[in-house]
């Protein structure tokens, strides 16, 4: 119905009712005369614990104070009247005037409330004198509360006016509100799934093809070290073991979620060896490994391999030496598989010989490692066990996706946050806790980790590699050295960041341009790492279809057969043979560990673990003793010495006052590992009394947590001189909330958490399962006819395109879909980043306008509360503690649950957290919104 006949429906309504003492006006069908911003019907279904009248408002959004909004008010008499209206009010909705005709009515009305809830009937000043016909009411915006998010939203129920100068507007307004819609229900079909981020339409091309698609900066160049046709497809990530050789896996199936039964039988995939990768040519697979299902991560050591497969985690040995898999040791089983492309992976060899290993946010189990024990294994965690499968230790909670884990040849650890959402690069810290879509933290009184990134602004959700080129030879050369490099492959580029680190302790990030960028949009690095030869290798997924959950699983775009492996080397670079560190002598391994060459610096650290040999500990010693060695040298002859089980004393107070904070933190780090007795650790550490490094302070309060023994009171009240000082409460705002600054603030609470583990030596990692987390409900499927209806409006809006005019969708884009999004670093987060979105298709944003239960990861399905007094809340699940249940609504608001109150709670399957808000727009304005969108980059 146009807003003419919508008007003139209201205004005979108005005739008809006009010798009843009161008529209610729906905001939602009010004519709308002037405006900035977006003045549009909000269907308010989902919130059913409230009741507005038709169970919808006028939403007004994307207005600034001073901003007015016109609306038409039909009077059908002569008369006087009372005016009286229902509002919405909410943490982001403002303080208002209203004038009618120029004649002031009320105002300031404040809106706000720190959850959604409606006003009921708010009297608008005293009686009034109003002739027939249109009369111009103006609500002009004065600001917003103190305490609200200053978006300055109105909703606007209903406007009531009350025959008589002293009606009761609030009692006769009462019998007159609609409490079921008033217009039939927008279908939410289901017919498609958001096909965001890819290209249905493109054709693939011979790798020698895409190999002329590639933009690199002068100098670079771009080599095929593997393809399909030299028997690689779908490659996972590559993996270089100690004698330089590269490890791949297949994921042909891939994705193939909710399907137990897959993990339990033989695959398809396999697991392969390059023997000479840094040729110059294209390399030939070598079968080590069949029957495999998906392998997402390897990591090779000894004579075979780690493998992260779905369910389980688990070591291929080669115990004949013939090149192929004999032996296979599950290691840690009973991780989810809900979802393939958050299963676990990034398995790392870290210092003390232990394993690293993530998962994301859409997988819960409950793991059983190689001693027995159970761990509660839910959503994005970091955990480490021995390389037998033992002393498992969950290390960080938090974010959503972690695809990347860079081990710098210090010791330092980044990781990044798959989402754009200021945490791009991220200085790793055992025992963090970090937000995510749904809050979790690893222990109760977690501080939860600040925003390291907000201003990188990369653009995407789903980075997935990060490498550091650290060589200190033989790698590029400046600018791009010392850089840290982060796959891209929703923009199929690779970025550059600049880290620097100030007096502080505190990591800035800064983009220096993209390293690779492709004209073919099948290009998705997927992984990178810097191998022996110091070149850059990208794991090429080569696929239309880079998302997940959005396209069905056996749509026929998805490629199942074509993967790559490029390599990025600067003209710069040598081509020298790169050393076999299992063939070097174990008498000539420490020299090694001084090698300009990152990977060989390690290579020699793992052999030395390896083999052993007590006649290492002289050279090793020295070595690592020598003022004169460069540091990441002497701290990987202390890995080495460490690994071997060597501890001495007097080396040890020469690392712990030395002026380099890598190197003291090292050396504290590894007295756990070491098991140094606590008396011998606490004399030892007496020259970090006044230590002002936080990284090497946290350590210190590990070992004491973690020390054999009962607490003792005196090396307590040694470590709280730390915190006898009052602690910096400097905030910062961030991805969906407030945060303690870096720069002290945030470092004091995290190290007066880690003071609180080591006066009891409690875990840091206190993970429960929560009752509250099943599916109580399930959508229904789309009707053949919702499908058709789905289907005729997206080809209709895509007709409009070409005279589309995305200057007129931002406003619309800014005022509505930052209310959930966020662009460029502005809007709420509750969904994913609207960044990157022009590389999205057509079809697909239109499928997530038009029908957003279509395409839902499992985390923002809709959350359902209802408590035992019959209230019910619907939002999205943002948080959960031992009082209450938080529900994060459109817009941001949120409203807690008390648990004591709950009678029933959990997901529904199906159904998306948000609204269909395409109702309220003609199609030219969707493609107005289609096009801005793929503005985004």
């Amino acid at each position: 119905m146009t807003r003419r006949l919508i008007y003139a429906a209201t205004l005979l309504a108005t005739h008809l009712c006009a010798q009843e003492p009161a008529v209610l006006l729906e905001g939602e069908q009010l004519k709308v005369l002037k405006h900035t911003g977006q003045a549009r019907l909000q269907d308010l279904r989902s919130y059913r614990h409230i009741t507005w009248s038709g169970m919808a408002h006028l939403w007004w959004t994307g207005a600034k104070p001073g901003d007015v909004l016109e609306l038409a008010l039909p009077v059908a008499k002569d008369g006087v009247y009372r005016l009286g209206a229902g509002f919405t009010k909410a943490a982001d909705y403002g303080v208002f005037e209203f004038v009618l005709d120029g004649q002031p009515l009320a105002g300031p009305i404040d809106l706000f409330n720190s959850s959604v809830m409606h006003a009921g009937t708010v009297p608008l000043g005293k009686s009034i004198t109003l002739k027939a016909g249109e009369h111009r009411l103006s609500i002009t915006v004065k600001g917003a509360n103190a305490a609200a998010k200053k978006s300055y939203m109105l909703g606007l129920d209903y406007v009531v006016l009350a025959t008589g100068a002293d009606a009761d507007v609030m009692a006769l307004a009462k019998p007159l509100i609609v409490t079921q819609p008033s217009k039939p229900a927008v279908p939410v079909a289901k017919p498609q799934r958001d096909i965001s981020y890819n290209n249905l339409e493109v054709q693939p091309l011979k790798a020698a093809e895409q190999q002329k698609k590639f933009t690199v900066p002068e100098g670079f160049e771009v080599e095929l070290v593997a393809s399909e046709e030299t028997g690689l497809p779908k490659p996972t990530m590559v993996a270089f073991d100690d004698a330089g050789r590269m490890w791949s896996a297949t994921a042909t199936a891939y994705p193939c979620d909710k399907d137990n039964i897959i993990w339990t039988q033989p695959g398809k995939d396999r697991i392969v060896v390059f023997d000479t990768p840094t040729a110059r040519t294209p390399q030939m697979a070598r079968t080590f490994a069949e029957g495999m299902v998906m392998p997402v991560s390897l990591l090779p050591h000894g004579k075979g391999v780690f493998v992260a497969q779905g369910p389980e985690i688990f070591y291929l040995d080669d115990r004949d030496g013939d090149g192929h898999a004999d032996e296979r040791r599950v290691l840690a089983k009973g991780f989810g598989v809900q979802d393939t492309h958050t299963v676990p992976h990034q398995l790392t060899w870290m210092p003390g010989g232990r394993v690293t290993f993530s998962q994301g946010l859409l997988n819960s189990g409950r793991m059983t490692d190689a001693e027995g024990k159970i761990f509660v294994f839910n959503r994005t965690l970091v955990a480490s066990m021995k390389p037998d499968g033992t002393d498992t230790r969950i290390l960080s909670a938090g974010m959503n996706n972690i695809w990347a884990w860079a081990h710098g040849r210090t010791g330092r650890v980044f990781i990044h946050e798959a989402n754009d959402l200021g945490y791009s690069v991220v200085p790793f810290e055992e025992d963090s806790s970090y937000p995510g879509f749904v809050a979790m933290k690893l222990h109760p009184s977690s501080p939860i980790h600040p925003p390291t990134a907000q201003d990188l602004n990369l653009g995407g959700t789903g980075f997935s590699g990060l490498a550091i080129c650290d060589d200190k030879s033989g790698s590029f050369p400046a600018p791009w050295h010392g850089l840290l490099y982060i796959a891209n492959p929703i923009l199929g580029k690779i970025h550059a960041v600049a880290a620097t680190l100030d007096a502080r302790g505190v990591w800035t990030f800064e983009k220096r341009g993209d390293l690779v960028s492709c004209a073919d949009p099948m290009f998705r690095p997927v992984a990178i790492t810097f191998g022996p030869d110091g070149c850059l290798y990208i794991t090429d997924w080569y696929n239309r279809i880079i998302s997940h959950n959005e396209i069905p699983r056996d749509h026929p775009a998805r490629d199942k057969e074509r993967g790559r492996v490029w390599r990025i080397r600067h003209s710069s670079q040598s081509s020298a043979k790169v050393p076999d560190m299992t063939r070097v002598p174990a008498g000539e391994l420490p020299a090694h560990l001084k090698a300009d060459s990152t990977w060989e610096m390690r290579a020699a650290w793992h052999q030395i673990g390896q083999r052993g040999g007590i006649e290492l500990i002289p050279a090793l010693t020295q070595l690592a003793a020598d003022v004169n060695t460069s540091v990441d040298a002497r701290i990987h002859a202390l890995w080495s010495l460490e690994e071997m089980g060597h501890f001495d004393a007097a080396l040890w107070a020469t690392f712990l006052a030395d002026a380099s904070p890598d190197l003291r933190r090292e050396a504290v780090r590894s007295l756990s590992t070491l098991k140094v007795g606590e008396d011998t650790a606490f004399d030892l550490l007496q020259p970090l009394a006044d230590e002002r490094e936080w990284t090497v302070r946290y350590e210190v309060l590990r070992f004491f947590r973690r020390a054999a023994g009962p607490v003792n009171p005196k090396h307590i009240a040694w470590l709280k001189r730390w915190s006898a000082n009052p602690a910096p409460k400097t905030e910062v705002k961030g991805w969906n909330g407030t945060y303690l600054a870096l720069g002290g603030s945030y470092e004091r609470a995290f190290q007066d958490f880690l003071l609180s583990l080591a006066e009891t030596k409690s875990p840091a990692a206190v993970l429960n399962e929560s009752k509250w987390d099943k599916t109580i409900a399930t959508a229904p499927e789309p009707t053949a006819e919702e499908v058709a209806a789905l289907s005729k409006r997206i080809a209709a809006i895509k007709a409009l395109l070409p005279k589309a005019k995305p200057d007129q969708g931002r406003p619309i884009v800014e005022s509505t879909c930052l209310a959930c999004h966020s662009a460029g670093g502005k809007g709420i987060s509750l969904a994913p980043p609207l960044d990157g979105s022009s590389k999205r298709d057509t079809d697909g944003i239109l499928t997530a306008i038009l029908a957003p239960d279509a395409a839902i990861e499992q985390v923002f399905r809709l959350y359902r509360i209802e408590t035992q007094d019959g209230g019910k809340f619907e939002g999205f699940k943002k948080n959960e503690s031992d009082k209450d249940i938080t529900l994060m609504l459109m817009g941001g608001a949120t409203q807690a649950v008390p648990i004591a109150k709950i009678k029933s709670a959990g997901y529904v399957a199906g159904k998306s957290v948000m609204l269909p808000f395409a109702a309220g727009f003609s199609d030219a304005q969707l493609a107005d919104i289609v096009r801005y969108l793929q503005t985004l980059q």
